[in-house]
């Protein structure tokens, strides 16, 4: 046969985002051996292997990640031909999340694009961080995202990489000799790790000051004078002072940080003129 079940092409989509038979049971509801049975469907309908799996890891073929935006597609296209019939429901929102870290000082020109390249649907931003964007995106909750991860997730696309730097309070003094205090987010976040290995390559003692929710938060302890920050490139205030330039031998770079596009086929024509605009 060649006919592709809705139900297997969910399940193989549930494990392309989870990386894992045992989450993508719990997302699609189902039983793991189901999911198990519906990926092996997927594949003798298709006459190729989707996915390598062994005890612990999960990872697609090369014909698995080509064939992921098709599935999405037919999913979504199967939506929105149950959609065109249910003229009593009104018309979903596009939920579009955004990384907090992605051009924040540019957030009403990113707003009214968004408006132009989605219009007449309605959208529903969510400005969060990447670690809770990634996991809506995996579980099929939002319809385009951009996020940074250290991992990009199967069918990401690389939208743009960012110089970090050390910035803090202007007139700022952390004496090189003492453990410098610094501003982060929590655990979960990719700036955080790359800045903390960035100090430990160098020999640099210090300690977590304070650790935020929310990139805006840290932004507010910095300007307190609470301590030292990581910050993307764009995502610098003018009032603070950058060390990564003024100081590179004590504050090293942490390198760039990555910012992903994932978007459903619905959003193509937002997502084109998102990777124009982020250049």
């Amino acid at each position: 046969m060649n006919d592709l079940d809705p139900l297997w092409l969910r399940s193989f989509v549930a494990i392309a985002g989870t990386g894992s038979i045992t989450s993508a049971a719990r997302q699609v509801h189902r039983t793991q051996s189901a999911v198990s049975a519906h990926l092996q469907h997927l594949e003798a309908s298709l006459g190729v292997r989707l996915a390598i799996r062994s005890t612990r890891t999960l990872a697609l073929t090369d014909e698995g990640a080509r064939f992921l935006p098709h599935a999405r597609r037919l999913l979504a296209l199967q939506a929105e031909a149950r959609a065109a019939v249910l003229t009593t429901e009104p018309p979903r929102p596009w939920r579009i999340g955004i990384s907090e870290y992605f051009q924040p000082t540019r957030l009403e020109e990113l707003l009214a694009l968004l408006r132009e390249h989605t219009a007449p649907v309605r959208i529903e931003l969510l400005w969060s961080s990447s670690q809770v964007l990634q996991s809506l995106w995996a579980a099929g909750e939002v319809d385009l995202a951009v996020l940074t991860s250290d991992v990009p997730l199967p069918g990401a696309q690389l939208l743009r990489r960012e110089p970090l730097a050390w910035v803090a309070r202007r007139g700022l003094v952390v004496p090189h000799n003492e453990p410098a205090p610094l501003v982060l987010l929590g655990p979960g976040c990719p700036v955080r790790h790359m800045a903390l290995q960035a100090l430990q390559r160098n020999g640099r003692a210090h300690h977590v000051q304070l650790s935020c929710a929310g990139s805006q938060g840290a932004v507010a302890a910095l300007r307190a004078g609470w301590g030292v920050g990581c910050l993307n490139e764009a995502a610098i205030p003018p009032d603070l002072a950058c060390l990564s330039r003024s100081d590179a031998r004590h504050w090293p770079s942490p390198g760039k940080l990555a910012f992903y596009l994932h978007h459903c086929p619905g959003l193509q024509a937002t997502a084109t003129a998102l990777r124009a605009w982020s250049k």
